[in-house]
């Protein structure tokens, strides 16, 4: 299993294309942990634990004038509109936004399911697919409305976001070579 230290070695790694911004001067201590794991009932393993109080919330973007964004209605293939990624937690900096909040997060899953997979905490740009987790199980969904579309991921958080650094890696490099094209 990856480390938040191989995590963020691997972050490193990005060129000046990429934007990474979060709660890291304010993320989330043991008692908001503690206080939100119980108002919810979700359970988080010992790795989610360490990413929200070493973290807090995470946005990891390629730049916008380097990928621009999609308007609202164009039509494009899907990974084009995956300019970055969205990791969702908790902070005790008052000046997170609340949509990056694990409770905001929770409530939009609601909207769509009785019972969600568990913790909404990822999210790829253009809504192509989300990941929960709960009692130590990350699974990934890709369509909100469909029970059954969900696989399970094999691997921590870290493993996780690793695996997503490389994903965004590797479609910046298509799209930038399509651009030269």
């Amino acid at each position: 299993m990856a480390t938040k230290e191989e995590f963020w070695e691997r972050k490193k790694k990005l060129n000046n294309d990429f934007f990474v911004m979060g709660s890291l001067a304010n993320p989330a201590n043991e008692e908001q942990i503690t206080k939100y794991e119980e108002s919810t009932g979700f359970i988080f393993s010992e790795d989610i634990k360490d990413f929200l109080t070493t973290f807090g919330s995470l946005i990891f973007e390629v730049e916008e004038e380097i990928w621009k964004r999609p308007s609202e209605f164009d039509v494009l293939p899907a990974w084009k509109f995956g300019y970055g990624f969205f990791v969702y937690g908790l902070s005790q900096d008052e000046e997170m936004p609340s949509w990056m909040n694990f409770a905001e997060k929770h409530a939009e899953a609601l909207e769509y399911k009785e019972k969600p997979l568990g913790q909404l905490f990822f999210k790829r740009s253009g809504n192509l697919y989300r990941a929960y987790t709960d009692n130590g199980i990350i699974k990934i969904e890709y369509d909100k409305y469909d029970e059954k579309d969900y696989e399970v991921f094999d691997g921590n958080i870290y493993d996780f976001l690793i695996k997503e650094i490389d994903k965004l890696e590797e479609d910046y490099k298509e799209y930038i070579n399509e651009g030269k094209s």
